[in-house]
């Protein structure tokens, strides 16, 4: 299906997810796996310039996304990248080779289409990883807030700020503004090395998002992926 421009109405985007075991843990590297999933990724994308068809490449939201997601080593490819992961997984049991050997656990039976867009409905959603949604200069006017209710309130505008950015870079064109309420909480944890402030909760919005999608920052590495609550699940 297309997934070129649209507006309004919702698109459909071509995903295709694998779980992975490290076949040797104590050598393999994620952000190695990472980047030779994109080089595989921009290979493909020079073969098909000349000829792609809709919605085949999109430029500013990565086609491959890779985290952790409980125990599971958790790889989503979007668009071009679910073309890519098809082609490296193709029924094997294993993929790539020497340190960053995995054994394939799960895989999507199929490419498939999912809807994004915006509907007449709220969805409720949870961030099955944290969101990592401050970048330097939001962290600073964050930390000079005072106050539960002046910090909620900028993490609301915040969320909505980044949902338009997800529809931006998937080159989605809402025919109406992009409504969202959240609850979500910061913690302090350390990531590489380094002490972040990420956050974690629910939020509700009119916009269509599949799951294991990311908003904010370092979505490709795994951080801000969004899961679907059902109506009438209960939520912490």
């Amino acid at each position: 299906m297309d997934t070129t421009k649209k507006m309004g109405t919702s698109m459909f985007l071509r995903m295709y997810g694998i779980t992975l075991t490290p076949a040797d843990p104590s050598r393999f590297s994620l952000s190695a796996l990472r980047t030779a999933l994109s080089h595989a990724c921009a290979e493909y994308r020079a073969e098909h310039v000349d000829a792609r068809p809709p919605g085949t490449i999109l430029s500013r939201y990565p086609p491959i996304l890779c985290g952790q997601h409980g125990p599971a080593l958790r790889i989503t490819g979007l668009c071009q990248g679910a073309d890519v992961l098809w082609q490296i997984v193709d029924q094997k049991p294993e993929i790539l080779d020497g340190t960053l050997r995995c054994h394939v656990d799960t895989r999507d039976a199929e490419i498939r289409c999912e809807p994004f867009g915006i509907t007449d409905e709220e969805h409720e959603y949870e961030f099955i990883t944290p969101w990592r949604a401050l970048n330097q200069q939001n962290g600073k006017k964050f930390y000079l807030l005072q106050g539960k209710p002046s910090r909620d309130a900028f993490m609301q505008k915040l969320l909505t700020a980044q949902l338009n950015t997800l529809a931006k870079s998937l080159e989605y064109t809402p025919d109406r503004p992009i409504t969202s309420s959240a609850r979500v909480r910061f913690i302090r944890e350390r990531i590489d090395r380094q002490t972040v402030m990420i956050f974690k909760g629910t939020f509700r919005t009119n916009l269509e998002i599949p799951q294991y999608l990311g908003i904010g920052q370092y979505v490709s590495q795994g951080s801000g992926w969004v899961q679907e609550i059902p109506p009438g699940a209960e939520t912490s």
